[in-house]
């Protein structure tokens, strides 16, 4: 069953769609718990300005990636089961 739902298109779909939203929702919240609001200064500074943002990228492709796999899964996890 792993197999068939890793190798499958529509589950890539998925964990594209998954991942590209949750780093946005993720990206967003985070900017607002850290900056109090949506304050570009600060935020330019301290993540762009000061070459970090190659790393804040990876982390964000990464968190994102991750978590539209694991999710992806399940939702194709309960389809297969559904459709039995």
């Amino acid at each position: 069953m792993f197999k068939t739902i890793i190798s499958s298109k529509r589950y890539w779909i998925t964990v594209v769609r998954l991942g590209l939203i949750a780093m946005i929702l993720l990206g967003f919240v985070t900017h607002v718990m850290e900056y109090g609001g949506i304050i570009s200064d600060t935020f330019m500074d301290d993540k762009i300005n000061n070459g970090r943002w190659v790393r804040y990228l990876i982390s964000r492709a990464v968190g994102g990636l991750a978590y539209g796999m694991i999710q992806g899964y399940y939702f194709e996890l309960r389809k297969h089961k559904s459709n039995r």
